[in-house]
């Protein structure tokens, strides 16, 4: 009776119904094809629950799960059994010649799909190696290609057609099926977000085979829609059963080859676009997880919380909340493919569409990978004003190694600091190199809050509570520390760079260093006496800034401080510093021995 239907519906019936049909006389198939995988996909699927639990075959819970008691993990059992009955009713009730459309492609992406359904299968149920999973997904689709489903050439905007040769077009094909099939092994992360994301690729997919007058891909994705409908009664949260890898693995696969067959015979850039914008979700997700996984060193077959749907049930979303959030974003997608169908004019306009709406949304999800890429990318711009800066700070070290006086050194690096970003530059030498015989049997590597500042720069108006401290130790020959170089930059900019640090801490802070070393004369004074001498006398110069300190309740009390004994406010802006009673330094004929 049904091939008697499927006859009528093909010479013409009367009325708008007879008019449908006699446009599309495959309507007839595509409704019992769909009714037969819902219903038996529903009835498997209760079945493999059951005997799942039974066999104790369940996920349990961890860190990375989002569910709190085990759950069954072969779902996808019940979808292959599903798909197997309903061919076998639509063969039966139409006959074979209903699936001859591409029968040889269609029968290489189910033998395909069928292989990596085992291989997740055996994971199910003794968990393999990422490894060795990967190798027989490449492994099978590398079959599929050599059996004769592959894509040898590709056309592009603005170049042509281009030939991708045996060992490209290989190359391209053993990605595209290994990169989609575990596209969705990675989304299958959530109650029915995997099986949901399959439903509106495949209706995507469903439409465009159609319209291509492929009949027999249209039928398949149209009865693994129903299959996967049945499925996601049990499967939408709180889900009863997962899909497991068997079932991830094997939509995955499918999605692949049946949107390779399902539109061959549009132009060749809508045939690579319509799948991938249809399949944009779990396209994106594995995009973002190696991208995420490279930047961070982390190995890409590695696990982690950081997919889009843990991201948003990080924001305080709920599973049933995130999924169907996610089946918007899939819906979107799917229309967005359908525009292609007819029309390559859409493609441009769809795609950049698309990208703007997944940077807002990558944007929007905070990955900090991505973030600090960007910061990069963003200091790699800035590049030439990085190489100014260590110009000038090797340049300046250069006059500084030439330089026999102190007050010429000190000069050199206020004219230096002035053109930098610093805001505020001390030298702080310890009290046993300021003062012969001053701080003797004191441990030498005890915290020296208390150097004394023998020469400081500032700007006007700083205030150092918003800045960070950099120190940079002064050596002796010994290894004994001498002083320190000190520097405050302002931490509230959001282009704060520290690239020129290296041209500081190894030439700059080398050069000056020696020159101490060189030219410095310990005094048999009191360090305490020095330093308030030199105060006094810079005061009595009337060359000091006043530098707006942060209150005593916001920060302990500064070194420059606590040596020059100064409230809120100070003269740590003087542009000379400490000196010896006659108002100028010792110098040494000889380093520090």
């Amino acid at each position: 009776m049904l091939r008697t239907l499927w006859g009528r519906a093909s010479r013409g019936a009367s009325g708008a119904p007879g008019l449908l049909l006699s446009q599309k006389p495959e309507i007839p198939l595509y409704l019992i094809g769909l009714v037969i995988a819902v219903c038996s996909s529903t009835a498997l699927t209760f079945v493999v629950r059951e005997f799942a639990r039974r066999a104790g075959l369940v996920d349990p819970c961890g860190e990375r799960k989002v569910h709190v008691n085990p759950v069954p993990r072969i779902g996808g059992v019940a979808i292959v059994l599903s798909v197997a009955v309903s061919m076998t009713a639509i063969i039966g009730l139409f006959g074979p010649h209903v699936l001859a459309t591409n029968a040889r492609g269609l029968a290489t992406v189910i033998g395909g799909a069928l292989a990596v359904h085992l291989v997740g299968l055996v994971d199910d149920v003794r968990p393999m190696h990422a490894r060795w999973k990967f190798f027989a997904q490449v492994v099978i689709a590398c079959g599929v290609y050599i059996v004769g489903l592959r894509v040898t050439t590709l056309s592009l905007p603005f170049v042509g057609i281009v030939d991708l040769g045996h060992a490209v077009g290989m190359l391209f094909t053993v990605a595209w099926f290994v990169g989609i099939t575990n596209a969705f092994n990675l989304i299958d992360g959530l109650d029915g977000l995997a099986a949901g994301a399959a439903l509106f690729a495949l209706t995507t997919m469903f439409v465009v085979a159609s319209l291509n007058g492929l009949v027999g891909a249209a039928t398949v994705t149209i009865i693994l829609a129903g299959a996967t409908v049945g499925f996601l009664c049990f499967n939408f949260h709180p889900a009863s059963i997962f899909l497991g890898d068997s079932g991830s693995l094997f939509l995955g696969f499918m999605l692949a080859g049946i949107g390779l067959l399902g539109s061959q015979k549009s132009p060749t850039v809508i045939a690579v676009a319509i799948p991938i914008v249809s399949l944009g979700l779990p396209v994106l997700d594995t995009t973002l997880a190696v991208a995420r996984r490279f930047l961070r060193g982390q190995p890409i077959f590695s696990a982690d919380r950081a997919h889009i749907h843990h991201r948003l049930l990080s924001l305080g979303h709920s599973p049933r909340r995130v999924a169907l959030l996610l089946y918007c974003a899939c819906a979107l997608l799917g229309l967005s493919g359908m525009l292609l169908v007819n029309d390559s004019a859409y493609v441009a306009v769809v795609l950049l569409v698309i990208g703007l709406g997944v940077g807002l949304a990558i944007q929007r999800l905070r990955y900090y990978e991505f973030e600090e890429l960007a910061r990069l990318v963003k200091r790699g711009v800035r590049q030439r004003k990085v190489i100014g800066r260590n110009v000038r700070i090797r340049e300046a070290s250069m006059r500084v190694s030439d330089l026999t006086d102190l007050d010429h050194v000190f000069d050199a690096l206020e004219a230096m600091f002035a053109q930098d970003e610093f805001e505020c530059a001390e030298v702080r030498l310890r009290r046993s190199f300021v003062g012969a015989g001053a701080g003797a049997g004191v441990d030498a590597y005890r915290r020296l809050d208390d150097d004394l500042p023998v020469w400081a720069w500032h700007r006007s108006n700083v205030t150092l509570a918003a800045c960070w401290e950099i120190r940079l130790p002064f050596l002796a020959p010994s290894g004994e520390r001498i002083g320190s170089l000190v520097l405050w930059q302002d931490g509230r900019a959001d282009d704060v760079s520290l690239t020129d640090m290296h041209a500081i801490a190894h030439d700059l802070r080398g050069v000056v260093e020696q020159k101490l070393l060189t030219l410095w004369e310990p005094s048999h004074d009191d360090p305490d006496t020095v330093v308030a001498m030199a105060a006094a006398g810079d005061r009595r110069r009337g060359t000091e800034h006043q530098v707006l300190l942060p209150r005593a309740s916001e920060r302990g009390t500064l070194a420059i401080e606590k040596d020059l004994g100064v409230g809120g406010k100070g003269d740590a802006g003087a542009t000379r510093s400490p000196r010896t009673s006659s108002g100028g330094f010792r110098h040494r004929s000889a380093p520090l021995s």
